[in-house]
């Protein structure tokens, strides 16, 4: 008798675990997609993207034309991911501005780009939104030409692309 009031006990807190956590993500501004497109050839779902006030960017999916956009000179790439591991290797040419520094950063990031640049950020590949999130905040400043590179530094370097390490470019 004790048993199964323990098993209704039971179900009945993890309900209301679920229904709660369900809630929170839902009023949350930075809660996670429970639909929507998860491809990850296609790129990643951000947060929020079933909303109305979601930003769209331009996500490229082609490796080479990233390459060849990147080898034009006209795009300023950003890698969004922390400094130990841009040091480890990254992009060459790319500048270093992590997620997590955005705020923190955004003095000096402002003085090195302009809203009229071409800018292409990326981060560890087409699981990690951090370049989404980070190009939907330049163009809510007012940036008009941001991309992502939505196979971020994984896919280059799966490529055999040259790979910066250190801060020193090849």
């Amino acid at each position: 008798m004790i048993f199964k009031r323990d098993i209704i006990g039971c179900f009945f807190l993890l309900s209301f675990c679920v229904m709660l956590s369900l809630g929170v993500n839902a009023l949350s501004p930075n809660g996670i997609a429970l639909r929507g497109q998860w491809n990850p050839d296609q790129g990643v779902v951000m947060a929020g993207a079933n909303k109305a006030h979601a930003i769209d960017v331009l996500q490229i999916n082609n490796p080479l034309k990233v390459k060849r956009l990147i080898e034009s000179g006209t795009m300023i790439v950003l890698d969004v991911r922390g400094p130990e591991i841009y040091d480890l290797g990254h992009i060459p040419g790319a500048l270093n501005f992590p997620l997590d520094d955005f705020e923190k950063e955004k003095k000096e990031l402002l003085s090195q780009i302009t809203p009229d640049d071409e800018i292409l950020v990326y981060c560890a590949g087409v699981t990690c939104h951090d370049s989404h999130t980070f190009a939907t905040r330049l163009v809510k400043m007012g940036f008009a030409h941001v991309g992502v590179y939505v196979g971020g530094f994984a896919e280059w370097e799966e490529m055999g692309f040259d790979v910066a390490t250190q801060g020193i470019e090849p």
